[in-house]
């Protein structure tokens, strides 16, 4: 387990992050952005910067992680679990 420690903290309130959302890249201007700000499924950018829909966009890897990720509401520390490590107890 990966710890942030921040003092003396138990870390007892604990909230679950969410995995974070699959970005997506403009295959002509480059932007990056998730899938749920690509609302009109057109790049904003190209289409502000040259007024052309372009609808190429490219999946952003991301590296595969196996970990969980918390909060702690008390002092603001990030807390991580991995599976494998999870296991291993």
């Amino acid at each position: 387990m990966a710890v942030e420690k921040k003092g003396d903290c138990p870390h007892r309130h604990l909230e679950l992050l969410p995995q974070p959302p699959k970005r997506l890249q403009c295959q002509h201007c480059h932007l990056t952005i998730t899938a749920e700000e690509l609302a009109g499924g057109f790049c904003p950018e190209c289409y502000d910067s040259r007024g052309e829909k372009r609808y190429d966009f490219d999946e952003i890897k991301t590296a595969q992680t196996t970990a969980t990720r918390y909060r702690c509401e008390d002092c603001g520390a990030i807390i991580e679990i991995r599976k494998d490590q999870a296991a291993a107890r």
